[in-house]
């Protein structure tokens, strides 16, 4: 018996692994993706159909465009129809996709092509990501907010819980097709919508970029970003300062993070008030009230403060809310927001414009002052 133990004794008992897992994906202008001279949809895997998940809004507008896209090439379509809101981020719609992909008999090689806004690209890549522990897919965003913001990401998630994404994986599409030409059929809302991303990474980041937010803006918004050259600037900026912060951290293993400005208070103020208050609206608000804060700090002169609040007006978003003057409802928002960031604050505040600090030791009390003097701005 000795001899026995003495021969397991020898065996190893504590193995290691180690792997990579190599991404590459291309984000690419595709001018008027639906024209049947454009081949940009039909060029992903060798199937001869085409499995695609839209948003019912697109559909309505450009379904017929995109059947006969199909058509014209002799592919056969399989088609899923999506209410995608932030209410139907559930569950249950979840499920509802996930048969789509049941029922169609989709096989591992053929790449879903799914045509939406940030909600829908958000789910059906959550979707891929758990339907046979992976399939490939393809984002076409439809709204500026996703051209700008959830065409770089490769965070997919689901509301659960009564909050916003709180299931979810690191996945990453095939491709993305950016055609601003979408942008063309959003209403006024929507587009100052996707444009609260974009001056939340300009006032954060890039300082060029924010005062070409501040000298366009009725432009911007009249034109819908369909003419000239400075729609193409301002998305491209967006684009590229995004993926200079995200690509070296996809997987979020750094958590301290400046695209997280904005998204410190907003999340649970957001989910209390879906029925009158947007992604992008709750986020520039939380930008506000956080470059107060760095008013209180000593970051951001008032002058500076000031000429914020002012574009973010002439820009057509929101500068108040009562919920961000709501002190016990703030404690609650960001004490949720430090459990995804492992019990840190983390919390990114804008030095003057294009630069910023992050915090980790704000107080109750600098929460309070902030917070009176986003209200005293308002009522000034």
């Amino acid at each position: 018996m000795e001899n026995v133990l003495t021969k397991f004794d020898n065996y190893k008992r504590t193995w290691s692994v180690k792997a990579e897992l190599p991404i590459e994906f291309t984000l690419k202008y595709s001018s008027d993706v639906l024209n049947v001279n454009n081949h940009d949809l039909l060029s992903f895997g060798e199937s001869n159909r085409r499995l695609v998940v839209i948003d019912e809004t697109v559909y309505k507008l450009y379904g017929e465009q995109l059947e006969t896209y199909f058509k014209t090439f002799q592919v056969e379509l399989e088609l899923f129809v999506v209410d995608a809101t932030e209410e139907n981020k559930d569950w249950h719609q979840t499920d509802e996709i996930l048969k789509f992909f049941e029922f169609s008999g989709v096989l591992r090689r053929e790449a879903i092509i799914v045509i939406g806004g940030g909600v829908l690209l958000d789910l059906v890549g959550f979707c891929c990501s758990i339907y046979r522990r992976g399939i490939p897919y393809v984002k076409v965003p439809t709204t500026l907010l996703a051209i700008v913001d959830a065409s770089v990401g490769v965070k997919v998630a689901a509301n659960h819980f009564g909050r916003r994404n709180r299931i979810g994986a690191y996945y990453p599409p095939i491709a993305t097709l950016l055609d601003k030409k979408f942008i063309a059929t959003q209403d006024e809302r929507n587009i100052v919508n996707g444009i609260a991303e974009i001056f939340k990474l300009a006032l954060i980041k890039d300082k060029e970029l924010f005062e070409l937010l501040e000298t366009s803006a009725e432009q911007l918004i009249t034109e819908k970003f369909q003419f000239g050259a400075v729609p193409v600037r301002v998305i491209n900026s967006a684009i590229t300062g995004m993926i200079e912060e995200l690509a070296p951290n996809l997987w979020e293993k750094k958590l301290d993070r400046c695209v997280d400005f904005g998204h410190s208070f907003s999340p649970i103020i957001e989910m209390q008030n879906m029925d009158t208050l947007q992604h992008g609206e709750a986020v520039v608000l939380d930008c506000l009230l956080s470059s107060c804060l760095a008013n209180i700090r000593g970051y951001t002169d008032m002058e500076t403060i000031q000429r914020i609040f002012k574009t973010a007006n002439s820009l057509k978003l929101p500068v108040f809310h009562k919920d961000f003057c709501d002190f016990e409802l703030l404690k609650k928002s960001l004490s949720d927001t430090m459990k995804h960031r492992n019990g840190n604050q983390y919390l990114p505040v804008p030095v003057g414009i294009g630069n910023y600090k992050i915090l980790n030791d704000v107080t109750d009390e600098e929460i309070k002052k902030a917070s009176d003097l986003f209200e005293g701005i308002y009522y000034e």
